[in-house]
């Protein structure tokens, strides 16, 4: 070899050596990144709606991938350790489509990002709302006064897109307002006519479970059937498939006295006939109805709106159990009325209730406190409080005596300390019942020096065979203790 070569050889063969020596750094290679999807080629109708999930992956030769950053316009990056996400994305308020561009890096140990970050175009199209009745919380075929209203709205695009809800009565205008509720809650309004006498075409306002106006409409029909719509519309001007309540009777108001029937269908008679000997006129909803179609299916407001209408109310109920469509809870009508019946007190109201009560209803009731009633015998069963035949209810005040015609198990029980005994029981005690000593069973409480309240824990049409004592009893409470 000529020595210029040997010379060449030996350099080569060190710089050879010198970079294959152990524990000498090697330059980081930086990750590479991929899409589950390498492109979403959707035009039209089948572009996807603005809920999309994306997936994602990396790979790095010489180290190991600690996170990604993703990006829609390669300037604002946003870190995640996810490889994958669900984007709920925005459509210009107005526009019907939009291409989303998307980017994501891979990031990996050494905190070296991929400098080709993978890339997706998105093609959306909005979604139409969606908004329809809740079919279990409408009446069955009648409204009273009042038609309380419940739907459920949503959106693909999320519930935020919902820019307005729009509800019309028959042929009227559209009422629009924005939604209320949360995600996923249902939302409630309440129709209540201007003027509840009226007939013919009317006017009438929709509230808001918060008693906010939303809007008003000429176009009710009052003692008729009526046809109520609902739709949505959503920030980009789609509108909804409408939903429709159909030919609903709108019974309206006629007189001062409401009256309730809640317990059974045998006592009706016996009302009627009561009032229409002393020639008081009455509305009345029969509650128990065709498997008791006419109850309340949303409680509140309804109940409070229904009682505000009227001068006097008079409810017969008794322990049985009914269903709150709504809660699906179960429980005696009057817990159900009594944060009614207490604001109908609270703003001036007069109302007479005739109610048996169930052995063992719990202490912590509402009713303990707007009732007059301080809390019912603990005497455990199969014990009984009776009253005998041709025996007395006692009354005070100028309250007629009342005689049973029949042996018939009561509830006494243990007044309120603002409130007057009117009845006190002839009663039995069988198999060692106990309870209040002065056997109470009818009582009335004053608000200012007038009657506000008469509860009687028996049912009345058990205890008629004195009839000119019953009528003088309905005179005195419908005419005199509630005259003012």
């Amino acid at each position: 070899l000529k020595p210029n070569n040997i010379i060449l050889f030996v350099c080569i063969g060190l710089l050879g050596i010198g970079a294959c020596k152990k524990g000498a750094p090697l330059e980081n290679e930086a990750p590479e990144t991929h899409l589950s999807v390498g492109a979403i080629n959707l035009t039209g109708q089948a572009r996807l709606n603005s809920l999309v999930k994306l997936e994602w992956w990396g790979t790095d030769p010489d180290g190991y991938i600690t996170g990604f950053e993703f990006s829609f316009d390669e300037n604002v990056w946003h870190f995640t350790e996810s490889q994958d996400s669900t984007f709920l994305f925005t459509i210009t308020e107005g526009s019907d489509t939009i291409d989303i561009d998307f980017w994501v890096r891979a990031v990996d140990n050494s905190k070296v990002v991929d400098a080709s970050p993978a890339y997706l175009s998105i093609p959306l199209k909005n979604t139409p709302p969606e908004v329809s009745f809740v079919d279990e919380l409408m009446p069955s075929d009648t409204a009273f006064n009042l038609l309380t209203l419940a739907w459920d709205a949503v959106d693909l695009d999320g519930f935020e897109s919902i820019k307005e809800i729009q509800i019309k009565v028959n042929e009227g205008d559209w009422i629009t307002f924005s939604p209320r509720s949360a995600d996923g809650e249902t939302e409630f309004a309440t129709l209540v006519p201007e003027n509840p006498k009226a007939t013919g075409p009317a006017s009438a306002s929709l509230f808001s479970e918060s008693g906010d106006v939303l809007g008003t409409s000429t176009s009710l029909r009052l003692n008729g059937l009526n046809s109520i719509y609902i739709r949505n519309v959503d920030l980009a001007g789609s509108v909804s498939i409408e939903d429709t309540l159909d030919n609903i009777y709108f019974n309206g108001q006629t007189e001062d006295l409401l009256v309730l029937g809640t317990s059974s269908a045998l006592p009706n008679a016996f009302y009627k006939s009561q009032l229409d000997g002393i020639g008081v006129s009455f509305d009345f909803i029969d509650y128990v109805l065709e498997d008791r179609k006419n109850m309340p299916r949303v409680w509140n407001p309804s109940m409070s709106i229904l009682l505000s209408q009227y001068d006097k109310v008079l409810i017969y109920a008794a322990e049985d159990v009914v269903v709150n469509a709504q809660t699906k809870q179960e429980d005696i009508f009057l817990e159900f009325a009594a944060s009614a019946i207490d604001g109908y007190i609270n703003n001036g109201g007069k109302v007479w209730i005739v109610s048996s009560m169930p052995n063992g209803h719990s202490p912590n009731s509402a009713l303990f406190g707007i009732l007059p009633v301080d809390s019912l015998s603990s005497s455990p069963p199969p014990s009984q409080a009776r009253l005998p035949i041709d025996s007395l209810a006692v009354g005070a005040f100028g309250y007629p005596d009342l005689t049973s015609n029949a042996l018939i198990t009561i509830d006494p029980f243990y007044a309120s300390s603002d409130a007057e005994i009117i009845y006190a029981a002839q009663l039995t005690k069988n198999l060692g019942w106990y309870g209040p000593e002065d056997n109470c069973i009818g009582v009335r409480r004053k608000v200012s020096g007038n009657t506000a309240m008469v509860f009687i824990s028996v049912d009345l049409h058990r205890i008629n065979k004195d009839e000119p004592a019953v009528a003088a009893l309905f005179e005195k409470i419908l005419k005199s203790e509630f005259n003012w």
